[in-house]
């Protein structure tokens, strides 16, 4: 009896340990997409997303009780200051382009040095369009729609190389490799490449068009209809515009949004809401980097980049695992690791239009 009892025990172990290789990270996450027109519902999107290994990452730092590293990208660039500039393209929930001190939202440490606290927990959405290139001639054969549309070869390539057109989902040879983003053009949801838990960038990423002075740089923008995009120079490069959830209410209260709630008798889930407000009333016709673009990929991403061991590596060799990765895994995520991703439903965000997403983790 003995002798079955030990097999038994055994046979458990080496299952656990199997289960465990092939299903190395159970988060579950739901993103819910919900577009609003004229005060009524015209989009209603809800599906599970995929977790990344790089998730996995970040929750052990904070179960040691680690919350915050000093590597992180997307406040570098300085404050985002009320009514007339945003250097980094921040964009936090429900707020306008130019509106508010973004600082503000952020959580940090005790420090008060808002440039040194970036968070392992997740604070910030960014969406894509799902395609990108980095020069006219890649786009192949789709060349004629997207011609028709106005867009050519000088005005796509234009730009492209800029400094601040610091992100994509390329990376090749230790380098991200610059690319343009542009609206898909088919109109249905994305199924290829296959989402899986290693990837790493939102394609087709939202950017701020080096749109940075409401002022100085008037000129990146096109109002020939009435409202302002960014000209097609501009428009698909820069940095990627995250969206911040707003940290005023706490997890238990009303209108929160990030909320923490539970099923049963404990506490096991947690929804991050981000929301792109409509441009209408006071705010007609302004710029919102998100507006004339069909969005098809989401992702949900917190601000510490990734990195073993206590200090990011200078180069490959530098790196602290065997497979010499560590430098790549820190290159390729600069504006912070990605949690979970997924393709969602098109939807066109403009003017008239308000989207809010709402990013469910469960444990």
């Amino acid at each position: 009896m003995l002798k079955d009892i030990i097999h038994k025990d055994i046979q458990i172990i080496s299952k656990s340990h199997s289960e465990e290789l092939m299903y190395p990270y159970k988060y579950r996450g739901v993103l819910e997409v919900v577009g609003y027109k004229d005060g009524k519902v015209f989009h209603y999107d809800k599906s599970e997303n995929v977790a990344t290994i790089w998730s996995k990452h970040a929750t052990m730092h904070l179960l040691t009780g680690e919350v915050f590293t000093d590597e992180g990208k997307t406040r570098d660039d300085g404050t985002h200051t009320s009514g007339d500039t945003n250097t980094d393209g921040t964009l936090v929930s429900a707020k306008q382009y130019f509106d508010g001190d973004s600082i503000t939202w952020w959580s940090g440490d005790s420090t008060g040095d808002p440039s040194m606290d970036y968070p392992y927990f997740p604070t910030k959405m960014l969406f894509g369009t799902g395609k990108e290139y980095i020069t006219y001639a890649d786009i192949g054969g789709d060349t004629s729609y997207y011609t028709a549309l106005g867009w050519t070869n000088s005005n796509f390539n234009a730009n492209i190389s800029d400094a601040d057109n610091d992100y994509s989902g390329y990376y090749v040879g230790d380098t991200l490799v610059k690319k343009k983003s542009i609206n898909d053009k088919d109109s249905n949801i994305l199924t290829t490449p296959t989402i899986t838990n290693e990837d790493y960038a939102i394609q087709g990423a939202i950017k701020h068009g080096l749109y940075e002075s409401r002022t100085g740089d008037s000129g990146n923008l096109d109002t020939s209809s009435g409202s302002e995009y960014l000209d097609k120079q501009y428009r698909g490069i820069g940095h990627p515009c995250m969206i911040y959830a707003k940290r005023i209410a706490r997890y238990y209260e009303s209108g929160s949004e990030i909320a923490l709630s539970f099923d049963d008798h404990v506490e096991n889930k947690i929804t991050f809401t981000a929301t792109m407000p409509e441009q209408t009333g006071s705010n007609a016709g302004k710029f919102y980097p998100y507006n004339g673009h069909i969005l098809k990929v989401a992702g949900l991403f917190c601000d510490a980049r990734f990195f073993l061991g206590n200090a990011p590596p200078g180069n490959d060799a530098g790196s602290d695992d065997s497979p010499q990765e560590e430098f790549d895994n820190y290159s390729k995520m600069p504006y912070g690791i990605l949690f979970a991703k997924r393709y969602i439903a098109p939807i066109q965000k403009d003017h008239d239009v308000s989207i809010t997403a709402r990013w469910t983790i469960y444990l």
